[in-house]
């Protein structure tokens, strides 16, 4: 489902190929943002974002894996170096087992992606090695570090969950979590658009092989239109947004800054539902272009945007089908 790619089917939407070096990170995240993100009780006049309701830094895989980025280890040593929590969410897959062992430290939690066993995982989870993502895991928990179990239930794996917890617990991980988050069945393609096989239920005859062409022209329709309507654009608004409560801000591996992550997916390039009215509100919002406080002032044109009665007349998408309670 990760929008660099159309169901597995090689095909990029306006992703930019980047990521954030070490320099570009501490040039972004300084010491000085670090202290407040440990201290974060309100001074006046003072700018005070925190970056996790935990207070620690989060690298959450918006649209790419923490362990693809050059200077992934070093960027997590330097938070380390400032006594910041760091929580990773990953499918564990890349690099060696020698490698994730370094980011063994109290301070760091490790979240692998393992949807189920070997014969199940790889349905969701394509080019990715179950195996190998447990030697990682292993790997991390022998050298002292801490490793979760992440679970994405489907159809195909929910018989496997008290397996998976069996396993996570004789392989000391410290915690399994099931992460159900309505992540949509469908047909499977492989890299060249050839179909490969169907997570969850098909409404079509079972000798019926989908064809990806009708189904890509569709999703391109989808992200690319112009007035967007949405069963839960309801009237009344009940936003619990994550950047208001938890006074979160979301870097991209180009260094923009977004509320969150929902909204950050590159407006200006990537064809995206709501990506259209988003562009209308970002303006210079490149912490390595501009102040990072200089880079939050249009996060209050996306609250005043919920005044609009509906997505159609200029709410915000993504925050009034994410984030609206009413729309539940």
């Amino acid at each position: 489902m990760c929008m660099r790619n159309y169901r597995g089917m090689d095909y990029n939407g306006g992703y930019p190929l980047c990521e954030l070096s070490l320099e570009q990170f501490k040039h972004i995240v300084t010491p000085e943002l670090l202290q407040q993100i440990m201290r974060p009780e309100p001074r006046q006049g003072t700018f005070q974002p925190v970056l996790h309701t935990r207070r620690g830094v989060t690298f959450n895989g918006n649209l790419g894996d923490f362990a693809s980025a050059r200077d992934a280890v070093e960027i997590v040593e330097y938070l380390i170096e400032h006594n910041v929590p760091v929580y990773i969410n990953t499918n564990g897959s890349l690099r060696t087992p020698q490698w994730w062992a370094r980011l063994a430290n109290p301070n760091v939690v490790v979240g692998f992606a393992l949807d189920g066993l070997a014969d199940t995982h790889h349905l969701y989870r394509q080019d990715t090695d179950w195996h190998k993502i447990i030697a990682n895991a292993q790997a991390l928990i022998a050298a002292g570090g801490r490793a979760w179990w992440r679970f994405i239930p489907f159809d195909h794996n929910r018989h496997q969950e008290s397996q998976c917890q069996a396993l996570a617990q004789e392989l000391r991980f410290e915690r399994f979590e099931n992460i159900y988050d309505g992540r949509n069945n469908g047909p499977v393609f492989d890299r060249t658009g050839k179909f490969s096989h169907q997570i969850g239920q098909d409404s079509r005859p079972a000798d019926t092989v989908p064809d990806i062409k009708p189904l890509l022209q569709n999703h391109i329709t989808w992200y690319d239109a112009k007035t967007i309507r949405h069963p839960k654009d309801t009237p009344e608004l009940d936003m619990r947004c994550v950047h208001q409560v938890n006074r979160e801000i979301y870097i991209a591996a180009d260094g923009s800054v977004y509320p969150c992550c929902f909204l950050g997916f590159y407006p200006h390039t990537m064809n995206h539902p709501g990506n259209q009215e988003l562009r209308e509100l970002v303006m210079e919002n490149n912490a390595l272009e501009y102040p990072l406080e200089h880079c939050l002032q249009w996060f209050d044109r996306v609250e005043q945007s919920w005044q609009h009665a509906s997505i159609a007349t200029g709410r915000t998408y993504q925050c009034v089908v994410t984030c609206n309670r009413n729309a539940r």
